[in-house]
């Protein structure tokens, strides 16, 4: 089914759940969709601005090129989804669940993630500067070609990360640990 050219600007989605739903140049602003299934769901320009996401599911479900600024995600799980060309800025990722998930060509910048757990996770070429890393589990995750300058790791364990060709310039990383097997700047600081 294909939901195009909707406005759900500060409306609910409903109660029921969404399975085999396309959504295409959408517009679900400035509201909260809170325990909602999405499978094997396609977001097409979809707009998510300033939008609160909270306790849903994402399962088969691709994102291109949406906007997600300033939206938040809390206990979240997203499995097997696959996302590109999105814009994620100054969004707060919290107590999500990621699991075979890749995503390319996308931005997460300003964003912060917390307390989320990480596994089978690829990220190329995204532009994630400034983001706030904190108290995060990963599991074979890699981010390839990424752009992380400035960003911050508080609290992690990276042993279980993979940086490649990534920038890391001027990145800081606070009670972290398995930083010095990763292709990390000499610019650097490690506390």
């Amino acid at each position: 089914m294909l939901i195009q050219n909707k406005n759900f600007n500060y409306k609910s989605l409903g109660d029921e759940d969404f399975k085999s739903i396309i959504l295409k140049k959408t517009f679900i602003k400035f509201t909260e969709i809170k325990k909602k299934n999405f499978l094997d769901c396609n977001f097409v320009d979809v707009d998510f601005g300033e939008t609160d996401i909270v306790d849903c599911k994402f399962i088969n479900c691709n994102f291109s090129n949406c906007a997600l600024f300033h939206t938040n995600f809390q206990n979240c799980t997203f499995e097997n989804v696959n996302g590109s060309d999105f814009d994620l800025r100054a969004g707060l990722l919290i107590k999500n669940i990621f699991s075979n998930c890749n995503f390319f060509n996308s931005c997460f910048r300003g964003s912060k993630l917390m307390d989320n757990n990480i596994s089978n996770f690829l990220i190329n070429n995204c532009d994630m500067k400034n983001i706030i890393f904190d108290s995060n589990s990963y599991k074979n995750v890699s981010f390839l070609f990424s752009n992380l300058f400035k960003s911050t790791f508080n609290n992690e364990n990276l042993e279980s990360l993979s940086l490649k060709n990534c920038n890391t310039f001027l990145c800081i990383y606070n009670k972290t640990t398995g930083v010095k097997t990763l292709d990390v700047d000499k610019y650097s600081i490690i506390n």
